[in-house]
């Protein structure tokens, strides 16, 4: 899928009372930055019933646009319905990248709705960045800018890696929570 803006997409999810969880007000922080960095807008998606509160909660944490779906038949989460309004909101608005909380449910959600879009998703990030690609030239290869760099632990933790996909769109990463820092409410 090509991308259609520079935005960079947070989807944060509900508890079934209608509240954000907290990974997905966590990952607006990083997020916001990283939004700048590409040029876009940081879009938090808010997908459940009675979501009043985590879109305002989003709103005050940094999103510059929230795309909300509410209905009572999101109140519980189904990974079906889930990939299904989530792909229809990607083709048409069309961001370059999308972060996750590794949530049991963004765990579920993540790497089903990469494999629709027919794009690729690293799991369990611990640390984000936009940044050049490859990040050491290699001659003959072209860098590609504007690269969401997902850093994650590797071998049972015992080295880092840094992933990019540079060919792909959307970017997708599920973030591991309490691994941000969540900004404050902003005036």
């Amino acid at each position: 899928m090509e991308a259609l803006t520079k935005d960079l997409w947070v989807f944060v999810e509900t508890n079934e009372d209608g509240t954000a969880k907290n990974v997905g007000i966590e990952l607006l922080t990083p997020g916001k930055e990283m939004a700048a960095k590409q040029g876009g807008a940081l879009v938090a998606v808010v997908i459940g019933h009675n979501t009043d509160a985590a879109v305002n909660t989003a709103a005050e944490h940094g999103a510059d646009k929230v795309l909300v779906v509410d209905g009572a038949e999101f109140e519980h989460y189904t990974t079906d319905a889930y990939v299904i309004v989530l792909k229809a909101l990607i083709e048409k608005y069309g961001p370059t990248s999308m972060l996750i909380g590794a949530t049991n449910n963004g765990r579920d959600l993540g790497p089903r709705l990469a494999c629709r879009l027919k794009t690729g998703l690293t799991a369990d990030c611990t640390k984000l960045d936009i940044g050049d690609f490859p990040m050491n030239p290699v001659p003959g290869r072209e860098t590609k800018h504007n690269q969401l760099l997902m850093t994650r632990p590797a071998f049972g933790g015992n080295t880092i890696a840094t992933i990019a996909c540079p060919d792909f769109r959307p970017q997708m990463a599920t973030v591991r929570p309490g691994v941000m820092q969540k900004a404050p409410k902003e005036a």
